[in-house]
Parts: C-alpha cells; structure tokens; sequence
C-alpha cells in the first residue's frame, strides 16, 4: 500500500514500479508499505526509542536526587548540616556522572541499532559482543566511528548473524533433475503388450 501523499508525488508510473518492487519484501514475505513522505517530520523507531530511554534516565536520576536531598533531613547542629551537604553534593555528583554514562550509553546503542539495521538479522544479537568504549557518536547521535572494522572478525566467526549483502550463497551438493522430464517419462506410453 502506498499512500496517496507519496502517489502524488511519484506518479503513476513510477508508483505502479515501486509497488511491484516492495510485494513480498517484508517480514515474512508480506507486502511492504509506503506509508510516509518524509518532509523532515518522520523520526526512525529505533531514535524515538533512544530518546524515550534518556527522558527515562533523566527522570529516574531527577527521583534518584530528590531521595538524596530528602536523607539530608535538617538536625539543626550546623557542623552535621555541613556534614550532609558534602554528602549530599558527593551523591548527585556520582547520581549525574551515572546519568552521563547511561545517557552516552543509549545514544551508542540507538546509533549502532541504526547503522545495523541492513547489515545484521538483529542488531540486538551483535551490540553486545562489541566493544561500547570503542564506539564513538557525535553531539546528534550520529555515529563517528568505523562499525565495518569491529564487525569484522564476527563476519568471519559468526556469519550467520549477517545479511547477505548482494551476492548469492553458493549452493554445493548434486543437481537436481530437470521436473519437467520427469514428467514426460511418466506419459510417455510404454511398450503395447497384446
């Protein structure tokens, strides 16, 4: 199905082509849908996700803090009040370096998730077997960092975890015999015994 938006825009012809091309190319061999024009409005899933997991980290350390500021409690002597503001600068400098980690965490694996989408069956089954200290991204979530070279050596090991990318498998074993001759030896009449 592709929507009248992106009909408009592609023209019959070239609608009729790419509905041609997308029958049968999704998962499980159903038909893929065409459903967006992307004007600068559509965000992928997998960076809708990332950002909903950081909203999450963001608030779950906003509590964490809110929960240290509640333990200073106030006692009244001032050298116990200076004790527990130390305590409770130590606590959210730790709570926000945390946050930092996890939030730099999300943006590798939201990042990584996007450039395997075509690479991989699951990107879930190869981020973590790569090393995360190595994989750089920039201020935007984009990826820095060469993925093909710490892929590498799970391409050879682990191959089936990889899509095949523009070349057929080479099939090895005996060649199947040709159906339709089969099928001619089976009508073919025979010898007419009298």
């Amino acid at each position: 199905m592709i929507t009248e938006s992106v009909k408009t825009l592609l023209g019959e012809e070239l609608t009729n082509q790419v509905e041609a091309a997308l029958k049968g190319k999704g998962k499980d061999g159903k038909d893929v849908d065409l459903v967006v024009g992307n004007d600068g409005t559509f965000v992928p899933a997998e960076k809708y996700n990332g950002a909903n997991s950081g909203k999450a980290s963001a608030e779950n350390a906003l509590k964490a803090a809110a929960e240290a500021l509640k333990a200073i409690g106030g006692s009244g002597d001032p050298a116990k009040i200076a004790d527990d503001v130390k305590t409770a600068q130590t606590a959210i400098e730790t709570l926000q370096t945390d946050h930092q980690a996890e939030i730099a965490r999300i943006q590798k694996n939201t990042a990584l998730r996007l450039a395997l989408a075509d690479k991989v069956h699951d990107p879930a089954d190869i981020i973590p077997l790569l090393d995360l200290d190595k994989i750089e991204v920039d201020g935007a979530g984009a990826l820095k960092t060469d993925v093909e070279s710490l892929l590498q050596p799970y391409k050879e090991s682990k191959a089936y975890l990889f899509k095949a990318q523009g070349k057929n498998p080479e099939i090895k074993g005996a060649k199947p015999a040709d159906p339709g001759a089969r099928q001619e030896q089976a009508q073919s009449p025979g010898p007419v015994v009298i």
